[in-house]
C-alpha cells in the first residue's frame, strides 16, 4: 500500500490531496482522492502522517507543487 499527498497551492492556504494505491491482481487500484484545505502546508503534512498512521504505515510520498521553481 502506497500513500501519496500532494499539495497544491490554493488563493488562502494550501490544497492537499490523499490517495491511497495498493496493488490488485490485475494492476494497480486506486481510491479517489480525499482533498482538504489547509493554512499552512505543516497542517496538511500531520494530517497525511495522522491517516498513513492509522493505517500502520512508516511513510507517505509527497508532492509538492506549492514551491515556485525559478528558471
Amino acid at each position: 500500500m502506497k500513500l501519496t499527498l500532494t499539495l497544491d497551492p490554493a488563493p488562502t492556504g494550501v490544497r492537499a490531496s490523499l490517495v491511497e494505491e495498493w496493488d490488485e491482481t490485475g494492476g494497480i487500484a486506486k481510491m479517489a482522492p480525499m482533498v482538504r484545505l489547509f493554512d499552512t502546508e505543516e497542517q496538511a503534512i500531520v494530517w497525511g502522517r495522522a491517516l498513513a498512521s492509522r493505517r500502520r504505515l512508516k511513510q507517505i510520498y509527497l508532492i509538492d507543487n506549492t514551491k515556485v521553481r525559478s528558471s
